[in-house]
């Protein structure tokens, strides 16, 4: 008897690059437009909206009723336009060259075979270098985005504002892939119900909005665990808060403390993010048995 064929397969696909950025951008004009949050504008604006190339492949994820203002009065001031823009591009690339690409000589060791020979203590480096990696290769393409916007006359949303220097895991999303992090917020967590249902359904819609973020970076089991991780640290801080409300004046340790907490969560998270999930297992089994 055969082997029946997988019906699941999709051979010869084609997906236009950067898909993910405006099908969300398409949702957010269906959804604002159905609740008479947006204008419809002229077809042609839509278009420009869509179509504005520098945020296609990699965001920010823009708003229709923020851009449009700003396609229709774009700034005038070349001068001030074309040196910030220019200053932001070039402030990308050597974030890109100088600083992600050079990381690579590290990351390319979390496979099986070298974390398999490696000594213990060289694993949490590795996992560092991706860290550092992912942060600014993304926010490269962010700057050299925001960049060539503005060479238009253009100003779109800003996507990293130091994450890695917050002190909770909530702050760290607010200045993580911010416009990732506010579309999910609005079109996911708060139809949802958001923080305005009881308790247990709040953590509910925060474990879901992020499981959906995880599923947005990839179709891999392990992007789901990597959503699963970070809802489960929203979570557990807002449990910790309900428990212990923030102190008013905080030292500067309690400071330290819970950035170094949060730092240390988001990094071993990645670990889910860089390698599948049998992978990162094996990761955690050397690092912590050996």
């Amino acid at each position: 008897m055969g082997r029946p064929d997988n019906t699941w397969k999709w051979t010869g696909a084609f997906l236009p690059l950067g898909i993910s950025f405006f099908t969300f951008e398409f949702i957010h004009y269906a959804v604002d437009r159905y609740h008479g949050r947006t204008e419809a504008g002229k077809f042609r604006e839509y278009l420009a909206f869509i179509l504005f190339f520098p945020t296609m492949v990699a965001g920010p994820i823009k708003r229709y009723q923020d851009f449009l203002p700003k396609l229709r009065a774009p700034s005038r001031d070349w001068a001030l336009d074309w040196s910030r823009g220019i200053t932001r591009i070039l402030t990308g690339l050597v974030k890109k060259f100088a600083v992600a690409d050079f990381m690579t000589a590290l990351t390319n060791h979390l496979n099986r075979s070298d974390m398999a020979a490696a000594q213990r203590w060289i694993l949490p480096v590795w996992l560092l270098a991706y860290g550092i990696k992912i942060y600014f290769d993304f926010s490269a393409y962010s700057d050299i985005a925001i960049g060539s916007a503005r060479l238009f006359g253009i100003v779109v949303p800003e996507n990293f504002d130091w994450p890695y220097f917050r002190a909770n895991i909530a702050e760290f999303w607010r200045h993580w892939h911010i416009s990732l992090y506010r579309w999910l917020v609005d079109y996911i967590f708060i139809p949802m119900g958001g923080s305005r249902v009881r308790p247990s359904l709040v953590y509910r819609n925060v474990l879901l909005t992020m499981l959906l973020s995880g599923l947005w970076h990839g179709a891999g089991l392990n992007f789901l665990v990597w959503g699963l991780w970070h809802g489960v640290l929203l979570c557990l801080h807002r449990l910790w808060r309900r428990w212990r409300p923030a102190p008013l004046n905080p030292t500067w340790f309690h400071v330290f403390a819970c950035w170094l907490l949060t730092f240390v969560c988001v990094n071993l998270g990645w670990a889910f993010f860089a390698m599948d999930l049998p992978t990162a297992l094996f990761f955690f089994q050397r690092l912590f048995l050996g």
